[in-house]
């Protein structure tokens, strides 16, 4: 998800903050793999944008009915849910039955805690319990989804580990969930230093990138309100800082869809639709890039 979420969803009343907080420690995330990166084709770069994410499975579903399969995948915030699904072999239409009937209060833990208001464990639960693979490491398609380590003002590429634990951190909005601890660092949303992680896709050795911008293209002008103008302001500080690396993919596909705030979770059928004509609206592109 990621600071890209509205002001209403991040700050719910705090009378339904009902859980106890929890200290969120994985040890098993890591940059490393256990295979040597080879040289692949096509990697697709699925981007952060919270509620935006469902436009993701659109372009999945364009993909699939032209038999286009990348061979690496790379996902940020809510992108790395998308990276995870499919790096695991899961379908459109398994992926779609996975999000039809989840709510917000599914994956959203809120609690009593000075550290965020969300732990993040939920979501983490949720990401487990769709995908059949216990270590990013074993996935049928090589998957890197991105983090930000605070303690050395890196990105952090994670490439094993707990799936949930993975998207979890790259999901961490600052000031919202909880930070997750590794190996003594604190990690946060990798939206912060890579919306879309095209260089992600490059590391595994993709060739070439299809990059799924669903948050930097398309940002409105904000209400005249502290929390509008201040989540504004974030969204346009880290797209330009990720515009350079966007820019470097080969095809961008940019869906023509923003949600309206967090009553995007009923809004799922808007968002994959415009996921998927703007996938379509860029096929040329793609067919021309693998034919050269």
């Amino acid at each position: 998800m990621f600071k890209f979420l509205t002001l209403s969803f991040l700050l719910v009343s705090l009378f339904s903050l009902t859980g106890c907080s929890s200290v969120n420690i994985y040890e098993d995330l890591n940059a490393s793999t256990p295979h040597k990166v080879q040289d692949h084709e096509l990697g697709i770069a699925f981007g952060g944008g919270g509620v935006r994410g469902f436009m993701h499975l659109g372009v999945i579903k364009a993909l699939e009915e032209q038999s286009i399969k990348p061979d690496v995948v790379g996902g940020t915030s809510a992108g790395s849910i998308a990276a995870v699904f499919y790096a695991s072999g899961m379908s459109f239409s398994e992926m779609e039955g996975a999000i039809k009937d989840v709510e917000l209060s599914d994956i959203a833990d809120f609690v009593f805690s000075s550290n965020g208001i969300v732990n993040g464990k939920d979501l983490a639960a949720w990401i487990n319990s769709q995908v059949r693979f216990d270590d990013l490491s074993h996935m049928p398609i090589p998957v890197a989804v991105t983090a930000t380590n605070l303690s050395t003002q890196e990105l952090l590429i994670i490439r094993s580990g707990n799936p949930g634990h993975a998207v979890q951190t790259s999901s961490t909005i600052p000031g919202a969930f909880i930070p997750v601890e590794n190996q003594g660092d604190i990690l946060v949303d990798g939206g912060l230093l890579s919306v879309v992680p095209v260089n992600t896709a490059r590391k595994l050795g993709a060739k070439k990138i299809i990059a799924v911008d669903i948050y930097c293209h398309n940002q409105p002008k904000p209400e005249l309100s502290s929390g509008k103008v201040t989540l504004a302001t974030f969204r346009m500080q880290s797209c330009r800082l990720s515009q350079p690396e966007l820019q470097s993919a080969d095809v961008i596909i940019a869906p023509k869809y923003e949600p309206s705030g967090s009553a995007a979770f009923n809004e799922k059928a808007q968002a994959i639709e415009a996921g998927y004509l703007a996938a379509m609206e860029m096929m040329p592109d793609i067919k021309a890039m693998l034919l050269n």
